[in-house]
């Protein structure tokens, strides 16, 4: 008998692994703020990528290490990776000169869960990208 996963957190991680799709797995380094909004509103649109989501932060309570080794493999890329293109930004003039990148990471990630949280089952890229628009606007991004 062959042990492919010697732990259930091994097992569980590769079962999330397996359920994200491929596009997936490249984090969004060099895109700039409004293609980053874009692909973002695309991906957390898609009822598959929420789904995966839901299980990820429902296993938290039983399951930390799977999530802090999601967190550590894909996670955090993309946060790294948004935190640069928001200092490009701020570079570029889009943002403030005194916008902290990680201040814009959080704000970014707590919109997105928050629609995902009110509109679960049907909200739409249109809708998630309009509101993230609207959050960047109101933070001062000049487009």
């Amino acid at each position: 008998m062959t042990i492919r996963h010697p732990t259930k957190d091994d097992l569980l991680m590769a079962a999330l692994e397996h359920a994200r799709a491929p596009d997936m797995d490249a984090a969004p380094a060099g895109q700039s703020i409004d293609e980053l909004t874009s692909s973002i509103a695309e991906l957390f649109s898609r009822p598959r990528f929420r789904t995966l989501m839901a299980r990820v932060i429902g296993a938290s309570v039983d399951y930390p290490k799977l999530v802090t080794a999601y967190t550590e493999r894909y996670l955090q890329p993309r946060l790294n990776a948004l935190a640069q293109i928001a200092q490009q930004a701020i570079d570029a003039g889009h943002l403030p000169p005194d916008t902290d990148p990680s201040v814009i990471q959080d704000i970014l990630a707590s919109s997105i869960g928050s629609v995902l949280l009110q509109h679960a089952e049907d909200v739409t890229a249109a809708q998630l990208e309009r509101r993230l628009r609207i959050l960047l606007h109101h933070i001062g991004y000049q487009p």
